[in-house]
C-alpha cells in the first residue's frame, strides 16, 4: 500500500462540497494539515454541525467550488444534480473523503460493501481484530467519518471501513487490502439512475487491488458469484451448503460454521453460540471470520470475537415484551432486500411495520413474502400505497398515515407469543431525520405503550 506525504496538502486550494458528517470531518482535517479550504452546503450556517475549524473558509445558503480546487464532494449529491455538475465543471478533481483517506492512511484497510449487513459485518471485522491483537479504528459509513478516523490508525493495526456506493463514485486510488461484499440486491436506483450503475458503483471498491489483496464475497448471490476479480487477489467464499472447492472459503455444516482458509477444514463455532440472530448474520459472521483470517489472525481469536459480538442497534434490536409481545427494531431495512431477509430469518407469528419514504424500489418479492410470512402487517408512510398494491389479496393489512399510529394498530393486532417488528423495507425521511432517529422513536413508542 502507498501512503501519500501528508506535506502535499500545504497550501492546497479545497473545496468541500457538503457538509454533513464526512464533509465536516474532510474540511477539519484538511484546514488542520495546512490546506486553504472553502466549505460550502446549501443550508445556513446555522445548520451545520457545530466545531468547523476557523481556518475553513465558509460559504453557506448555496454550493461553491472555486475554480481549480480539488473538490472534495459530499457522498449524499446525486450524480443528476446540479451541485455535482458544478463540481466536475470547476475542480481541479474531485474526490470522495474515502479517496482522501486511502492515500493518507498509514496501515492496511479492509473495506466492506454491499446492500445489506455492511454495518454488521463491519462491527464485527473490528472485534474480530480487536480480538487477534490488530488494533483496529472502525468508521466510514458507521460511527465516525473515515477522516474523523485518520489520525488514530496504528501502523501496526487495520482501518476498518464501512463504504457506501455514494462514496464509490468518487473513489478513484483506493487499495484495500481486504475488500468484503456481502450481497447486492435493487437498491439505490434514486441515486444512480439504474440497478446496472449501482452494481457498477460497488464494483469499483476492487478497481485498484491486485496482487496480495484478497476479496470476501458472498457465493449464493450470482451477481457476486459471478464476479472476474483483479488479477492476483485471493478470491474468499461464504455461504451456506459446503461449496464443491471448499478452500479459501465457509460454509454452514451440522449446526457450525467451517473455515478452510489452508490445508483443511475447520469447524469455527456452534450457531447456538452466536448472539445475534438470523441467517443473514450468520452469513454476516463468515464474511467476518474470512476476512480476519485473510489477514492472518488465528481462528481461536476469531470464534472468541465473533461469539462474545453483541449485535448493533437498529438492527434486529429487541426493545421490549409488552403483554406478551415482544418487539423488535430493525430501522436499518431501508429497502425490501434487508426487510426481506429479516422475514426469512424469524421463527414465529410477525406483525411487520414497514413503510417510509419514496427510493423507486420494487416491492413484489416482498409483497409476496410478507403474504407467506406475517400474521399482519400495518403500512405507513410515503410508499403505503405502493406496498400494500404489492401484498397478494387476502393477507391482513391495515394502512395507516404515520408510524406512532402504525405502532397503536399493531400493538392492537398482536397477541401474546406475537413478535411486532419493524423493518421498514424504506428509507425514513417522510417523516425522520435518517433511520436512526426513526428507530429511536419506535423504541420510545414502544415503551410509551406500557404507560
Amino acid at each position: 500500500m502507498t501512503t501519500h506525504p501528508r506535506s502535499f496538502l500545504s497550501g492546497l486550494p479545497c473545496s468541500v462540497l457538503g457538509i454533513a458528517r464526512s464533509g465536516f470531518a474532510a474540511a477539519n482535517w484538511l484546514a488542520a494539515a495546512g490546506a486553504d479550504v472553502l466549505a460550502s452546503d446549501p443550508r445556513p450556517l446555522a445548520e451545520w454541525p457545530e466545531g468547523l475549524d476557523p481556518r475553513v473558509r465558509v460559504v453557506d445558503g448555496r454550493n461553491e467550488v472555486r475554480p481549480g480546487d480539488l473538490v472534495i464532494i459530499s457522498p449524499g449529491i446525486k450524480p443528476s444534480s446540479p451541485a455535482f455538475a458544478l463540481a466536475h465543471a470547476r475542480g481541479r478533481e474531485v474526490w470522495s473523503d474515502l479517496e482522501l483517506f486511502g492515500r493518507l492512511c498509514p496501515a492496511p484497510v479492509v473495506a466492506i460493501t454491499g446492500t445489506d449487513g455492511k454495518s454488521t459485518t463491519t462491527a464485527m471485522i473490528g472485534e474480530v481484530f480487536r480480538a487477534g491483537g490488530r488494533p483496529p479504528q472502525v468508521g466510514g459509513n458507521i460511527g465516525t467519518a473515515a477522516m474523523g478516523i485518520l489520525d488514530s490508525v496504528d501502523p501496526g493495526g487495520v482501518a476498518v471501513l464501512e463504504v457506501s456506493c455514494f462514496q464509490l463514485v468518487h473513489t478513484h486510488t483506493l487499495r484495500p487490502r481486504v475488500a468484503v461484499l456481502t450481497n447486492l440486491a435493487e437498491d439505490h436506483v434514486d441515486y444512480h439512475g439504474s440497478f446496472d450503475a449501482y452494481v457498477d458503483a460497488k464494483r469499483r471498491l476492487l478497481q485498484a487491488m491486485g496482487e496480495g489483496d484478497a476479496v470476501v464475497l458472498n457465493r449464493d448471490d450470482p451477481l457476486l458469484d459471478a464476479w472476474d476479480l483483479p488479477p492476483g487477489c485471493r478470491r474468499l467464499t461464504f455461504g451456506g451448503a459446503p461449496p464443491p472447492v471448499r478452500r479459501d472459503a465457509s460454509w454452514v455444516q451440522d449446526g457450525r460454521i467451517f473455515v478452510q482458509t489452508g490445508d483443511g477444514p475447520e469447524a469455527l463455532l456452534a450457531l447456538r453460540d452466536l448472539h445475534v440472530v438470523g441467517g443473514h448474520n450468520v452469513q454476516n459472521a463468515q464474511a467476518a471470520a474470512l476476512a480476519g483470517l485473510a489477514l492472518g489472525l488465528e481462528p481461536a481469536a476469531v470464534a472468541s470475537a465473533l461469539c462474545a459480538f453483541p449485535g448493533l442497534e437498529h438492527r434486529m434490536e429487541f426493545v421490549a415484551e409488552h403483554r406478551g409481545v415482544r418487539y423488535y427494531n430493525d430501522s436499518k431495512a431501508t429497502n425490501p432486500h434487508a426487510a426481506g431477509a429479516v422475514l426469512e430469518a424469524l421463527e414465529g407469528s410477525v406483525v411487520l411495520i414497514a413503510g417510509g419514504s419514496e427510493k423507486g424500489s420494487d416491492f413484489g418479492d416482498l409483497g409476496r413474502l410478507i403474504a407467506a410470512r406475517t400474521r399482519a402487517v400495518v403500512l405507513n408512510g410515503q410508499t403505503r400505497a405502493r406496498l400494500a398494491a404489492a401484498i397478494p389479496p387476502g393477507h391482513p393489512v391495515q394502512v395507516v398515515e404515520g408510524l406512532e399510529e402504525a405502532v397503536q394498530v399493531a400493538a392492537g393486532l398482536a397477541g401474546p407469543g406475537d413478535m411486532v417488528v419493524l423493518a421498514p423495507a424504506c428509507a425514513s425521511f417522510d417523516q425522520f431525520r435518517d433511520f436512526e432517529h426513526r428507530g429511536r422513536e419506535f423504541k420510545r413508542m414502544v415503551a410509551a405503550l406500557a404507560g
